[in-house]
């Protein structure tokens, strides 16, 4: 794939030439035809990106978790069964974007933001080695928690312990509120990561939990789940919310699958994933890139305001580096 077009410094980056814009959902007053183009343009809100994670939500439901009657009581056999399924849809995905990314590179270096290979040799690491580090705490921490999370959840709806929130009889109330917080699941993502993110950079929390996730400057697929268990245990909660108000156990695992899925391709290294020449896939990679590049912009994601509102949104361009360094210039200030 050519890289012609692709303009790098230096130091072998690149960023894209458009600034990073708010999703149209936080502009006001709403403009109806903008909102609808991009609630149901393609690509858009809806399609593919949600849409596809909400598809593979209702196949793993459907296909890969046990009926709900069965999860009354803690058993091994299907606590087992939902630790190996998430096993090896974390594998596959994680896993598969870097081999087709790093490994056999089939986009080549193409809308990658920068060319510094991952660490190795480093003691920051695992075995020194960034990836490998990345994939065991991946694997041995974010899929254990991850599979805790569910198990409980279904236990407790099974239960009758969550699922209390009163709709009525009706079947077209029922839906209805099922539909409406499917859509809403990536906002109360955005949300809850942007608060749980701005904890943890607290400094008690940063040092001793979120500065491990942080040793991936340079990032890849695995590097988004590479987390402290304690920072996982607070990413991961924003299925409580549905604890909450969810219809169904299926809004509950979405809005897990979500938070488990998103940190792949947020966290690819590039700014789209190219799906042949003209449909690129961005699940906020510029906008999560260079909260990992200047650690103190861009804590949640561009479907919530938060960040614009405190003033840590930064949009990629040279003006937006100019004003974070006055920023934190003056709170240094302050701070002394």
């Amino acid at each position: 794939m050519s890289e012609v077009s692709f303009d790098r410094n230096s130091r072998g980056e690149w960023r894209p030439s458009k600034p990073i814009t708010l999703a149209p959902i936080n502009n006001w007053p709403m403009k109806f035809p903008t909102m609808t183009k991009w609630l149901f343009g393609f690509p858009g809100f809806l399609w593919p990106y949600n849409a596809f994670w909400m598809g593979i939500t209702l196949l793993t439901w459907c296909y890969l978790t046990p009926d709900l009657s069965t999860m009354a009581t803690f058993e091994l056999w299907w606590v087992g069964l939902i630790f190996a399924r998430n096993l090896l849809l974390i594998t596959l995905l994680f896993g598969g974007l870097h081999l087709y990314l790093y490994v056999f590179q089939k986009q080549g270096n193409d809308h990658r933001f920068t060319t510094r290979p991952f660490a190795k040799g480093s003691k920051k690491f695992l075995f020194k080695n960034q990836v490998r580090d990345n994939m065991i705490r991946t694997l041995g921490s974010a899929v254990p928690i991850i599979t805790g999370y569910e198990v409980f959840t279904y236990w407790a709806f099974a239960n009758g312990y969550l699922g209390l929130f009163d709709l009525g009889s009706s079947q077209v109330v029922f839906w209805s509120w099922f539909v409406l917080l499917t859509l809403l699941a990536p906002a109360i993502h955005a949300v809850h990561f942007y608060l749980g993110h701005r904890l943890l950079h607290v400094k008690f929390l940063y040092n001793r939990f979120h500065a491990l996730h942080h040793r991936n400057v340079e990032v890849g697929p695995w590097s988004g789940l590479a987390m402290h268990p304690v920072e996982h245990l607070i990413y991961l909660s924003t299925l409580m919310v549905q604890w909450l108000i969810a219809a169904h156990p299926v809004n509950a695992l979405f809005q897990l699958q979500l938070a488990a899925f998103y940190p792949a391709l947020s966290h690819s290294g590039f700014d789209k994933l190219m799906i042949g020449k003209k449909l690129g896939i961005d699940g906020g990679n510029h906008f999560h890139y260079l909260h990992h590049k200047y650690f103190e912009c861009n804590y949640g994601g561009s479907l919530a305001p938060l960040d614009k509102w405190f003033g840590t949104f930064h949009d990629g361009s040279d003006k937006a580096d100019i004003a974070m360094r006055e920023r934190i210039k003056a709170r240094r200030n302050i701070v002394k």
